[in-house]
């Protein structure tokens, strides 16, 4: 069963601000052993540290696939790109496949095309990509 869960940014008293709401992210787990961070909005100096701290939570737990779905994301500044490139370097740590998914964002292609982290999976969030999941044959949703 998927469970689709929407995650609220933290008060700015936290450390993370985004008064304007402009990072939504959405979890779920469309297999045992895989989580997808689909990420809709804007990925930013002010947003990325919410990023980070989703995703570093999901490779911290005992999930074997980590997936990023960047498909809805409007912006993705280079502070994105390096909590991507942190948490890439983190499940290598953990021993978690992680995998970056652009979909059809011109904005995450561009920026993953001028500075590829090497995770890229297009299709990987919605299945179309094959992915290794622990127990599993492939992902498929």
């Amino acid at each position: 069963m998927s469970a689709l869960r929407r995650t609220k940014a933290p008060s700015a008293g936290i450390g993370h601000a985004d008064p304007k709401r402009l990072l939504s992210l959405h979890v779920h787990r469309p297999v045992p052993g895989a989580s997808v961070v689909e990420v809709v909005g804007e990925v930013d100096l002010c947003t990325a540290p919410h990023l980070a701290e989703v995703v570093e939570a999901r490779i911290r737990s005992t999930v074997g696939v980590v997936i990023i779905d960047l498909s809805r994301t409007t912006f993705l500044a280079v502070a994105g790109l390096k909590v991507l490139r942190r948490m890439q370097l983190l499940a290598q740590l953990f021993d978690t496949d992680f995998y970056v998914d652009p979909g059809h964002s011109h904005a995450a292609r561009r920026l993953l095309e001028l500075m590829p982290l090497g995770c890229e999976r297009p299709g990987a969030a919605t299945g179309l990509s094959p992915v290794g999941v622990p127990g599993q044959r492939r992902l498929t949703t």
